[in-house]
């Protein structure tokens, strides 16, 4: 066994810790609108252990499973998610459920971000 750990090179070998440690504030703060990023950021922690076990066996077949599916997956998931999200904010903004800026003739804006009666 200790000639499989042996082909583990220790900077790759610390990457799946880091990216797990990563994942508690990231399931801390998940939201329904923040599922695609979740999904994408799981596709990283899935690149960074393939990368490992690749290491170990099916060398060729684990290299191109990292780098299409871990990497080029979670870049194309975050792509979409950024998408989306987008959509979602302007979509939000168009429906005027917040006040305006640069507008002169609206309401005022109290400090704390309420509206104050004219």
């Amino acid at each position: 066994m200790q000639t499989g750990l042996a082909a583990l090179d220790p900077h790759k070998a610390v990457l799946p810790i880091v990216a797990l440690i990563g994942l508690i504030p990231v399931l801390l703060y998940y939201r329904r609108s923040s599922r695609l990023f979740v999904v994408g950021y799981v596709l990283l922690i899935l690149a960074t252990v393939v990368t490992n076990v690749e290491n170990l066996f099916l060398g060729t077949v684990l290299n191109y499973a990292e780098h299409y599916l871990g990497l080029m997956g979670s870049g194309l998931v975050f792509l979409f998610a950024a998408y989306v999200r987008r959509k979602q904010v302007l979509a939000d903004d168009a429906g005027g459920d917040g006040p305006e800026i640069g507008l002169e003739d609206g309401p005022d804006v109290a400090a704390d971000g309420g509206r104050t009666e004219p």
